[in-house]
């Protein structure tokens, strides 16, 4: 058996190590299910088109975290329909596992209403449609699903994101911290939310006396030149997790994440630990809602509102609504989960384990081989 996977880890560019764990998931998944010896190679859409030397020799092109392209946006990363033109010419097997929408604020309102591309609709439909089902599309959350089905395309359903299941971790209880004696919190990929994020380490260093990091999974350009001067002064130290999933393995010696990074919510969860997730759009807010997670979303209230009443134009204002500071529920969320015994964390997890044994992994195994 031989796959190739499209990988969206941007390795020249802002090397998010949560990109690279959702294919490096996915590759460890299918080893567990279909034996050792397949051979997936890795083709990196954010960086190339390589499609001019490929061979068509796969059993299954596979698209992890695909994200459909709503109407008014360009296809991201700039590379992958030429791999699924390659997929319809060539009658290969198109499998994308866990596509996932990004819509600011990112309500259900949003989700039922988006609109897609309608070059986009029409690959779709022609990819997933048939009545052959030789090609076939999951989602990470149910918005995304909604997304879908909105726009008139067959989905297999919400499997969840590729990064929550681990079999080395599934099924296993959670870990419960005796003593948080670390924290790390997530930095955002919003700019203007870095000082809410600062603030936030500050705050929780103070108020449960532990050691706090603070966490970058990707970033453009050099990191020390992102960060103001007074930053530098020892309070909080700043880990660098870019360049990869391996990175991410530094959170075994955290107890507790907090934060705006969704696959650092996600790793956490993912190895039965606990994480507070800040949503900063339709990502974070969709994986919250399928899993019941911890956590709310960055946008304020108002915005949700003018959301509801506006689901087709408040993304077209993301530039000047997201400036807006985050709420500071993150404090009485976190006390509250901490004194319930992590009860919510612990509900979280038996719907990630559920989605793997009725959704992710049925649908894994239905790959051809």
């Amino acid at each position: 058996m031989k796959y190739l996977m499209l990988s969206t880890y941007p390795s020249k560019g802002s090397r998010n190590s949560g990109d690279d764990l959702i294919g490096k998931s996915l590759i460890k998944l299918l080893k567990k299910l279909k034996g050792n010896d397949i051979q997936i190679d890795t083709a990196y859409i954010a960086d190339a088109n390589l499609t001019d030397n490929l061979k068509f020799n796969y059993s299954a092109i596979l698209a992890p975290a695909l994200r459909p392209t709503a109407l008014g946006e360009v296809v991201a990363p700039k590379f992958r329909n030429d791999y699924v033109k390659i997929a319809l010419d060539h009658k290969i097997p198109f499998y994308t596992i866990g596509a996932g929408w990004s819509q600011y604020p990112g309500t259900v309102s949003q989700s039922k209403t988006l609109k897609l591309n309608p070059t986009e609709i029409g690959t779709f439909k022609k990819l997933f449609n048939q009545k052959m089902g030789t090609n076939k599309i999951s989602c990470r959350d149910i918005y995304t699903e909604n997304v879908l089905k909105g726009n008139g395309i067959s989905c297999y359903g919400t499997t969840g994101d590729l990064g929550l299941f681990d079999t080395d971790f599934l099924g296993l209880p959670f870990k419960h911290p005796n003593k948080i004696k670390n924290i790390a919190v997530s930095m955002p990929h919003n700019k203007h939310h870095l000082s809410k994020a600062y603030e936030i380490a500050m705050n929780l260093k103070k108020r449960y006396f532990c050691n706090v990091k603070l966490v970058f999974h990707g970033y453009f350009g050099k990191l020390g030149s992102l960060l103001p001067k007074d930053w530098l002064d020892n309070q909080i130290q700043i880990i660098d997790l870019a360049g990869g999933a391996e990175k991410l393995n530094y959170y075994d010696k955290i107890d507790l994440h907090v934060g705006f990074r969704l696959h650092a919510h996600i790793w956490f969860l993912r190895t039965r630990k606990p994480s507070l997730l800040i949503a900063e759009d339709g990502r974070g807010t969709g994986h919250l809602t399928t899993i019941n997670g911890l956590g709310y979303s960055a946008a304020p209230n108002s915005v949700f509102s003018l959301a509801e009443f506006l689901p087709d134009k408040i993304n077209e204002w993301r530039k000047y609504l997201s400036e807006i500071p985050p709420s500071d529920d993150v404090y009485n969320m976190l006390d509250s989960e901490i004194n319930s015994g992590f009860d919510q964390t612990k509900n979280s997890l038996k719907i990630i384990d559920h989605l793997w044994k009725e959704k992710m992994k049925p649908f894994l195994n239905s790959i051809p081989e």
